[in-house]
């Protein structure tokens, strides 16, 4: 070690480098806006595994303590076997609710499947596009073009809103006669506040829901809709709705 070196170290008991964490819920900070902070983390994502740059850190906090993890590598990563099996069996057009990166549209143009993705991240549209997808910026609540035999709603994403029977009427506009909506669900009920957390910043607090299998037929029934098929499939539930 270099005499440098030793003057640098000097006192760093005391007053350690500055390291990055994750924000207190009660520290101040500039909030952003949920997509433009996903967006920030998917980019990041993308980055490490394409070899530049550590994998980036990121949670979601609710509003009761609860945490939780976001799961871009999964997100970001080819279909698991539960995905493919839902795919599979699914009919085209598909449209696919909160895309994400778009791992489900892109499978499902390897099958021969036309789909659309709607995501309000313009990152996240990007990736999608990269993959071979069809996705467009916006929310789901704007103007979508064509109706469609399947609806996806997965990766938890019936809680997009916080309000599943809003959602899922919706997402029964865009339906074709006869069309399904494939709903996965989780493995309790709660609509709660929600954000997103990294080190150094935090997203604004959003409304998010979850919807428990043995829920979800009251849910839909207020919507319009019934379950006529549950499926586990590798520790994930897999609901259809159909109108009756």
């Amino acid at each position: 070690m270099t005499a440098v070196d030793r003057d640098d170290l000097v006192g760093l008991d005391e007053a350690r480098l500055p390291t990055r964490r994750f924000l207190r819920p009660a520290e101040d900070a500039s909030a952003l806006p949920a997509d433009a902070l996903y967006g920030r983390l998917l980019a990041s994502a993308v980055q490490h595994l394409d070899g530049d740059g550590p994998p980036p850190m990121a949670r979601i906090r609710r509003a009761d303590g609860a945490l939780e993890p976001l799961p871009l590598d999964r997100w970001l990563a080819p279909c698991d076997a539960a995905d493919e099996a839902i795919l599979a069996s699914i009919d085209a057009p598909v449209l696919d609710l909160g895309c994400g990166p778009g791992r489900h549209l892109a499978r499902l143009r390897e099958l021969g499947k036309d789909g659309l993705g709607v995501d309000l991240s313009l990152v996240a549209v990007a990736v999608a596009r990269g993959r071979g997808a069809t996705a467009i910026n916006g929310s789901l609540w704007d103007a979508v073009p064509g109706t469609y035999a399947t609806v996806l709603l997965l990766d938890g994403n019936i809680g997009i809103g916080g309000n599943p029977v809003a959602l899922l009427k919706r997402a029964g506009e865009l339906l074709a006669p006869g069309g399904a909506i494939v709903v996965e669900t989780g493995d309790h009920t709660k609509r709660v506040r929600v954000r997103i957390e990294a080190p150094d910043m935090v997203s604004e607090w959003f409304r998010w829901a979850w919807v428990e299998a043995d829920d979800a037929a009251a849910i839909a029934e207020r919507a319009g809709f019934r379950v006529t098929d549950s499926r586990e499939l590798f520790g994930r539930t897999f609901v259809t709705l159909r109108r009756p």
